[in-house]
């Protein structure tokens, strides 16, 4: 990591996003967790972790350290997936998700998600938005309409499409495509949303856009972000946690992880002596 970028982050590392992890409610827990793509092989190894809630949690770490496959566990995207394993417990406000008593359909209500590629359904910006709502039974054209502009106000989007809202989404620039996926995430009113390299195939004005955003959302919904971008998660992010091959190596606010970080192993990565 040169000079400059250290001093980047070091600017970005407010002291009005730092508080004690003690004094925050725990959303999402994690209870030695290990998950498995492949018999024998863990993705992820004994995690432990306790997210607070309405903050921005970043995960942070090389490729293939687990970051993304430990955020889709969350709200049981790997379910998708053939033959995965999970042992451990995954608990969202103190409910595990694996009970038999969780829906798959309300838990991710509850959890939001933002693929790293947007990926907006084929049709118009309104019906986007709306298309959440009406799937969970919202008929009423007025509610409709309300639960859309005002998604689309949190994304920072209506003031570009207010008066397209019937054009095709697929018409939408990219940074504007991801920010239409935010809205679509929003517009179920969850209480999480997880967001995976959200802005990674984005330039720099959209990218932007999204860090905005996330910065918007803060203090209203629980954000957990996977990124590559170190400057970035310092810039959005309350707390950051730091994974190597599975593991989470270290979990801290984030103006602590990256400017006296307790292990070895984080201090190596944030100097860019790997990854």
């Amino acid at each position: 990591m040169s000079d400059k970028m250290v001093v980047d982050i070091g600017k970005a590392l407010t002291s009005e996003k730092i508080n004690s992890i003690n004094e925050e409610k725990i959303i999402i827990a994690t209870e030695n967790l290990n998950f498995y793509y492949v018999a024998d092989k863990p993705a992820l190894i004994d995690v432990n972790i306790a997210i607070p809630e309405k903050k921005v949690t970043a995960f942070i770490g090389p490729s293939g350290c687990g970051k993304s496959t430990l955020l889709r566990c969350f709200n049981r995207m790997n379910d998708l997936i053939p033959d995965i394993k999970v042992h451990g417990k995954i608990l969202i406000d103190g409910d595990d998700i694996h009970s038999n008593n969780i829906r798959l359909e309300d838990l991710r209500k509850k959890v939001g998600m933002v693929f790293q590629r947007s990926n907006p359904f084929p049709m118009s910006i309104y019906e986007n938005v709306a298309f959440g709502p009406k799937v969970n039974g919202e008929n009423s054209k007025s509610e409709l309409d309300a639960v859309v502009e005002s998604s689309l106000v949190q994304a920072d989007l209506w003031r570009e499409v207010k008066d397209r809202l019937n054009d095709s989404a697929l018409d939408l620039s990219g940074g504007q495509q991801q920010r239409l996926c935010i809205a679509r995430a929003l517009a179920n009113k969850p209480d999480i949303i997880l967001m995976d390299e959200p802005a990674s195939a984005l330039d720099p004005i959209s990218t932007g856009k999204i860090e905005e955003t996330i910065e918007e959302l803060r203090g209203n919904y629980t954000v957990v972000i996977v990124t590559h971008n170190m400057q970035q998660a310092a810039r959005v992010s309350d707390y950051t946690a730091f994974m190597m091959v599975g593991e989470l190596v270290e979990f801290n606010d984030t103006r602590s992880l990256f400017t006296n970080p307790n292990k070895k192993l984080t201090e190596e990565y944030i100097t860019g002596r790997f990854g």
